[in-house]
């Protein structure tokens, strides 16, 4: 029972079972090499963007309430054991569903020119390249603001503490942009499907 209550026994059960489902059915009711593709970008993006509203909605308003309280157990542990798991499996989300995108546009035009077609907004690639560049802009974020952000703030990092309430402000306003960008990048991406 332990390994089906682990993480990876988690994750392997799970794309075993997937795996059976797809050779079972495979060229049936679009069962397909892209259709796999499709799935795990999304399945990616699911987690992606599953993450960016739980530190959005949930963890980053616990925290501030968990400073607040005086008398309460502080914020600790989150910020200690669950942010930083966290965070690494964002960024790695974030990371797969950019480079699944770029592979869908690749399988979809036959190689390079439907990355550039979406990137450039060429004709028939306006809402792809929409919600690719909002993709694109997010996985920065991730990257390159939010996480070396949040490095200083959980004390990965050392900073002053101006430089930790910088680090909250420019890793908050990275986070709501991309909360605000995730809502018509799944709509651009389920429009191109």
């Amino acid at each position: 029972m332990g390994f089906i209550n682990s993480v990876k026994g988690k994750i392997l059960m799970g794309f075993i079972l997937a795996a059976i489902v797809f050779v079972s059915f495979n060229g049936q009711a679009n069962m397909t090499h892209y259709t796999m593709a499709v799935w795990l970008h999304v399945a990616a993006g699911v987690l992606w963007i599953g993450l960016l509203y739980y530190f959005n909605f949930v963890q980053v308003p616990g925290m501030g309430q968990a400073l607040a309280d005086k008398e309460g157990p502080g914020p600790a542990a989150i910020g200690k054991y669950i942010a930083p798991r966290a965070l690494l499996w964002f960024r790695m989300a974030a990371a797969t569903t950019w480079i699944l995108g770029l592979v869908l546009l690749a399988l979809q035009s036959r190689g390079m020119d439907g990355i550039m077609g979406a990137f450039t907004f060429a004709k028939g690639y306006q809402i792809i390249g929409i919600g690719a560049w909002m993709g694109t802009v997010m996985a920065f974020n991730v990257w390159f603001i939010i996480w070396p952000n949040q490095q200083k703030i959980l004390g990965m990092k050392s900073a002053t503490d101006g430089e930790i309430a910088t680090a909250k402000k420019n890793a908050a306003l990275a986070s709501s942009i991309n909360v605000i960008l995730s809502v018509p990048m799944l709509l651009t991406m389920i429009a191109w499907h």
